[in-house]
């Protein structure tokens, strides 16, 4: 089917397109704090990426912080591409056209993004522990994809590492398009 083929050419290049730009902005930690350089995580190094970073001044916990939050929002600015994507093939469906097909390989993954994409993108984007919904797909993320994180209680953000989540997603929305063929 031309469609299926077309869109997964098109997740392909949206996660293509996030890798390069994560390249550009690493995930960084605390322990980096004091730090003036460093090189790009393995994961983009082996995708064409050795970067090496040099900051005039050594890390400061706030520039830390800043750097973390804009590999924050790239994640999610993905993920509701990738949702804005499924929404213009029809791969997700409105309610006067059903739902998700149970069915079909890939709908966890499909109906993961498509909440966390309402979540995202309608409000201020962080994990909010007393909302009964988010606190059920921050869970949800965490057991599906076997993600290391802070307890649903403490957490602050959705759990959204790109090679533990976000390429774990993607493929499933592959998968799920496929099954619709």
């Amino acid at each position: 089917m031309k469609v299926s083929a077309e869109i997964i050419q098109q997740i392909h290049l949206q996660l293509r397109d996030l890798q390069n730009v994560r390249a550009m902005f690493p995930a960084i930690t605390s322990g980096m704090i004091g730090q003036s350089e460093f090189a790009t995580a393995p994961f983009y190094q082996q995708r064409g990426f050795p970067i090496t970073f040099r900051f005039s001044k050594p890390l400061t916990a706030e520039r830390v912080e800043e750097i973390s939050k804009i590999g924050r929002w790239l994640n999610q600015s993905f993920v509701i591409r990738l949702c804005a994507l499924l929404e213009s093939y029809q791969v997700i469906p409105t309610e006067k056209q059903g739902r998700i097909n149970q069915e079909i390989d890939g709908h966890e993954e499909v109906d993961i993004i498509r909440r966390l994409r309402n979540v995202l993108a309608h409000t201020s984007g962080r994990y909010n522990s007393a909302n009964p919904d988010e606190r059920k797909l921050y869970e949800r993320i965490v057991d599906r994809f076997s993600v290391e994180a802070e307890s649903a209680d403490s957490a602050n953000e959705f759990p959204l590492p790109i090679d533990a989540v976000l390429i774990p997603l993607a493929k499933g929305c592959k998968r799920y398009i496929q099954g619709l063929a």
